[in-house]
């Protein structure tokens, strides 16, 4: 008789088998990929992402104090090196030359208002003389070509940028044409002199001229250096500036008045000297000074 309970066990094994096969298989299937550590060392201490924040908030903290709005530094003569050695070198000129020729600055005076032949010191010039002349002219030319580098930036709000964009070639080209204007105006004062006079009477007439040039560069010395320093006082000194080239203009021209006036008929002579040396070559020169200014 056959074992029934043997074929129940050989089928009971077969089942098991593939179960435990199949549970086998689904196991495997059913484990957890492995993934590699995001950080490999870990975290560097226990506080984990909190180890930010807590060295940020032990940082020392930094105040920044209340100030006014931020303001444009324009570039002037007082800021460039150039313009600066210039003003310099002027002073010293005039300093060593001051020793040589104290004699005529302490003419000075006499010579801008004297008429008289026989007080005229400028027949006979000595070296020294000449120096300083030479040296007050030149500190003449640089004082008049400053106060021109303020002067256009008033007249001419446009070339402001221009002038500060370069301070030293602007400041140059002005001395220099303040120095020519000075020089062409000598020369025509020579001319009418040696046209309509004598030579002791031109000599008299120039040497007023440079006298009052020189006398015109010592006073425009404390205004420019106020307007260096103090740069909200420009416009005042400025003013100052034109009043005294005014008054030197004025006091040149009662010299030549009284020096060349004889009669009534010359009168008309001196009224064509005004507008034709006095008058109409100040304001070409100003108009050609910015025109100059304007392509640099």
């Amino acid at each position: 008789m056959p074992n029934d309970n043997a074929v129940f066990d050989n089928d009971t094994l077969v089942n098991a088998g593939d179960s435990a096969a199949t549970a086998t298989t689904d196991t495997v299937v059913a484990a957890p990929k492995e993934h590699r550590a995001q950080y490999l060392g870990g975290f560097p201490r226990h506080e984990g992402n909190d180890t930010s924040f807590q060295h940020i908030n032990q940082m020392p903290v930094l105040e920044v104090s209340d100030a006014g709005n931020a303001r444009t530094h324009n570039s002037s003569p007082l800021h460039d090196t150039g313009s600066m050695i210039m003003f310099l070198l002027s002073c010293l000129f005039l300093i060593t030359s001051y020793r040589l020729g104290n004699v005529y600055i302490s003419n000075l005076m006499h010579n801008m208002f004297s008429t008289k032949g026989k007080d005229d010191l400028y027949a006979d010039h000595t070296m020294s003389d000449t120096r300083i002349i030479v040296a007050l002219i030149i500190n003449t030319c640089l004082m008049e070509g400053l106060l021109l580098f303020y002067g256009l930036a008033w007249i001419d709000p446009q070339l402001t940028l221009a002038l500060q964009r370069s301070v030293f070639l602007h400041v140059f080209v002005l001395v220099m044409a303040a120095g020519l204007f000075i020089t062409l105006q000598l020369f025509l004062y020579r001319l009418i002199g040696f046209t309509f006079s004598d030579d002791r009477l031109t000599e008299l007439w120039v040497g007023g001229f440079l006298a009052s040039q020189a006398m015109l560069g010592l006073l425009l010395f404390p205004i420019v250096v106020l307007a260096l320093v103090f740069p909200t006082t420009i416009k005042l000194m400025l003013t100052l500036s034109i009043i005294l080239y005014i008054l030197a203009r004025i006091v040149f021209i009662w010299k030549g008045f009284r020096i060349f006036f004889n009669n009534l008929s010359s009168s008309i002579y001196f009224i064509l000297y005004l507008c034709a040396v006095e008058i109409v070559p100040p304001l070409l020169a100003l108009a050609g000074t910015v025109y100059v200014c304007s392509i640099l």
